[in-house]
């Protein structure tokens, strides 16, 4: 594959001109694609079997189109790992697609997915203004939808709507959620299955625009790499050193001969390796522990991740519908407000908060709020930092 792409990409050709052999050794980076634009293609857009673009949450917007074999081999895992999913109590599967459509990957890969072990599908759009949270609900529960993929924060919405037009979760047929695009901590999935008894919240995939398929979804509820799609490396996030652990940056190379190579592309996101189970297939657990750029920086001055906020955040919580951080003070004597939305007082145990302040290493008071600001809900088209955590802590 690096052949390939030093000899038919013309970022990579340039590279290889300037470095010589040790172009191989080099990291990709998202600015490197930025710059790159279709320079990163080993082909040309016409060999394309579609064209995508990133959301540009995380910097300006890179051309990501795909060809048709690359297309397949990132398929063959979720449709691999849907099969004993979609037939797991025996009734016909009829799955929704929540998410968003225009230039980006999401309908069309679980739309193909779905059509390739025959199972119906509706694309729902939930943000666009033809369809609508309130539509949505009624198609979900008229059609009797088994399966829903979307964004994790959108199980959340989905029952508050439901909720507010009287609905019960008996209404509705959901076996499973499958969620994807923001961060998803275990603790966040259990506390969504209490609004929705009888229903699994499970990851659907990781990936991106630039890298597709990087883990799929298994009915177990964990994400498995694709491994026989990519070459995977651990790196320090910070100076980019092999890490010395199972937790690091997570670094592909494709494998597979396809219209877009990467060649050691640092993701940006922090991730835990664990094994890979006896059970046939040859794919590694994946932890996805947040972007790197969405760490926090706690009162002793040490980083932690995302999802170690996020997972004491909600700790033993149900029916929480949301919530947000907000550290103020000074850098040397920080303090936190956790603002949970929780309409039901039963579930507004005094216990919470006490984890992450020992996490944070600062004083932690817990506010139970009415409603929440709505950049929480932002998660999917920002990042887990933009959505849930406001940082005013003065240099002094």
């Amino acid at each position: 594959m690096r052949a390939l792409a030093a000899r038919e990409s013309v970022f990579y050709s340039r590279r290889a001109e300037q470095l010589g052999d040790r172009w191989t050794g080099e990291f990709t980076t998202k600015a490197d694609l930025v710059e790159a634009g279709l320079d990163i293609l080993a082909g040309s857009v016409a060999e394309a079997e579609v064209y995508y673009e990133t959301t540009g949450t995380t910097g300006p917007p890179t051309p990501c189109p795909r060809g048709e074999l690359e297309v397949w081999a990132s398929n063959r895992t979720l449709i691999r790992a849907w099969t004993s999913m979609l037939a797991e109590d025996g009734r016909p599967a009829v799955v929704a697609i929540m998410g968003p459509s225009e230039l980006y990957a999401f309908g069309d890969v679980f739309g193909a997915v779905a059509r390739a072990l025959g199972v119906p599908q509706v694309k729902l759009w939930p943000d666009s203004p033809r369809v609508g949270l309130s539509k949505a609900l009624r198609i979900l529960r008229q059609l009797q939808v088994t399966h829903v993929v979307c964004a994790p924060s959108m199980v959340l919405e989905l029952a508050e709507v439901a909720s507010a037009a009287g609905l019960s979760p008996r209404d509705f047929a959901i076996k499973r959620f499958l969620v994807l695009g923001e961060l998803s901590t275990p603790e966040f999935r259990s506390n969504a299955e209490s609004f929705w008894p009888g229903a699994r919240v499970s990851p659907a995939m990781y990936g991106s625009q630039e890298a597709l398929c990087v883990a799929s979804g298994w009915p177990d509820g964990t994400l498995r790499l694709n491994e026989l799609n990519y070459h995977f490396e651990l790196v320090n996030p910070h100076d980019g050193a092999p890490a010395t652990g199972q937790v690091g940056e997570l670094v592909v190379t494709s494998l597979i001969p396809g219209l877009r190579p990467m060649n050691r592309f640092r993701t940006g996101d922090l991730v835990a390796l664990g094994t890979a189970p006896n059970d046939g297939y040859p794919g590694r657990m994946l932890t996805v522990l947040g972007r790197v750029a969405d760490q926090v920086l706690t009162g002793e001055g040490q980083r932690v991740s995302a999802y170690d906020v996020e997972r004491l955040a909600l700790q033993d919580l149900q029916g929480c519908l949301g919530y947000q951080v907000l550290v103020d003070g000074s850098h040397q004597s920080p303090a936190a407000r956790l603002r949970l939305l929780i309409p039901d007082p039963a579930n507004r145990t005094p216990e919470v908060g006490r984890a992450l302040g020992d996490l944070l290493a600062m004083p932690v008071a817990v506010e139970f709020a009415d409603s929440l600001s709505p950049r929480t809900k932002t998660g999917a088209t920002a990042s887990w930092k933009a959505a849930r955590l406001v940082d005013s802590r003065s240099a002094q």
